[in-house]
């Protein structure tokens, strides 16, 4: 059977993989290819010509991006016109960081303004200089209002601000004076050197080392405690669903974002409660949650149910009871969307259901599902005064009792 491109362990495989130790340079390995193979079935969005060289983690966690833009624009009923220029500026989002990246090396002018045939044309030997003008010209300059309340990553935040007055301006071959020419190389020039300043400054050096290891802190985090769910439970059965608000997303200020952000935040506290108390979910050992603000469906939860895989069975029904359970929580203003009710539209990517504790490939693809709610806040951060959380989980299960269901291979 093949999964992903990769031949799934036989048996004798498994219990020899059940020997290794999560935490051992063997199983992270093992895991990381199978990762990366995942990853690399999972990205959507094809590299187009003028696009710069990417790794396949950078496209997959841009495709998640893209992929949640989208939702938010057909819960909004956008016309295609508009998901469509949307998609392509959201689509730019690593092009822009890449880009400014390579600037901040470049020194001196990279435009200037000469005497053509048919008139005057912006001049520059520099391939990367002629990648910026095709760039800004496909950059929406709403691109920052597609995630309200939201910090960028650091480098398009600069690329932003140094360029705001010539985003989404066509390049322009040939101008009839030399006036006008010349007012275009003037703002190419100083938004470069504007860049360069930013992103050589200690404060934007210090902004990239917090938000990066931040995001090591919190993706290790997330690994480890999925790890010891499995160093404790032969298996687990996973649900995924994405808490709502019907009627959320009407932005007429900050302060009412805020007060939507905290009343998610009492909601999300009453549904773990209540949700510990359902007969149904008795077998309950775990879960995660990730909060985001969405363009069109304001505040919402992604979140990940852990269940005892020997004690439950039937993840639909789980999903389904919880979903409910949320939306009596939140007094009928909730809704719900059941990953687990719609698997097929995940195809080889699904990780969730049940997942057997030496099954290293669905493993490694909850693993990367879990990731992804954390990478994703390196393209865009939620970002409101006040002090709450953006991520959580479970407390860390003691993985030096005993461990639960058939005996493992020792």
């Amino acid at each position: 059977m093949q999964a992903l491109g990769i031949t799934q362990s036989t048996q004798v495989e498994n219990d020899a993989l059940q020997k290794e130790n999560a935490d051992s340079p063997g199983f992270r390995t093992k895991m990381f290819l199978l990762e990366e193979d995942i990853e690399r079935y999972a990205v959507n969005l094809p590299l187009a010509l003028y696009d710069f060289p990417q790794t396949i983690h950078e496209r997959a966690v841009l495709s998640q991006v893209v992929d949640g833009v989208l939702e938010d624009l057909e819960d909004a009923g956008a016309d295609s016109v508009s998901r469509t220029s949307i998609w392509n500026a959201a689509r730019q989002l690593t092009n822009v960081r890449k880009i400014v990246e390579l600037l901040s090396g470049t020194e001196g002018d990279l435009f200037r303004a000469e005497q053509g045939v048919w008139g005057f044309v912006i001049r520059s030997y520099r391939p990367l200089a002629k990648r910026l003008r095709f760039l800004l010209s496909t950059t929406d300059p709403r691109v920052a209002q597609i995630f309200p309340f939201c910090e960028l990553e650091p480098h398009v935040e600069v690329f932003l601000g140094c360029f705001r007055d010539l985003l989404g301006e066509p390049v322009i071959e040939q101008y009839a004076s030399f006036e006008h020419a010349q007012e275009i190389v003037i703002k190419l020039n100083h938004g470069v050197k504007f860049l360069r300043e930013r992103v050589r400054s200690e404060e934007f050096c210090r902004k990239i080392d917090t938000l990066r290891r931040s995001l090591q802190k919190n993706s290790k985090s997330l690994r480890d405690y999925i790890d010891a769910l499995f160093a404790v439970y032969s298996k687990l059965l996973v649900i995924r669903l994405d808490l709502t608000y019907k009627n959320a997303g009407k932005i007429a200020s900050t302060e009412i974002a805020h007060q939507e952000v905290l009343q998610a935040i009492v909601d999300r506290e009453a549904f773990f409660r209540k949700l510990e108390g359902l007969p149904i979910c008795k077998s309950l050992v775990g879960f995660v949650w990730k909060l985001e603000y969405g363009l069109h469906r304001g505040p919402h939860f992604h979140v990940m149910l852990f269940f005892d895989g020997q004690r439950s069975r039937q993840d639909g029904s789980l999903a389904k009871a919880a979903g409910q359970l949320w939306e009596v929580t939140t007094h009928g203003r909730g809704d719900f969307f059941s990953c687990n009710a719609h698997k097929a539209r995940y195809g080889t990517a699904l990780g969730i259901g049940m997942v057997e504790h030496d099954d290293l490939p669905k493993r490694a693809r909850l693993q990367v599902a879990a990731r992804y709610l954390v990478d994703v806040d390196f393209v865009r951060r939620l970002v409101l005064s006040g002090a709450y959380r953006s991520l959580g989980r479970g407390q860390m299960p003691n993985v030096g009792g005993k461990k639960l269901g058939r005996p493992r291979a020792s």
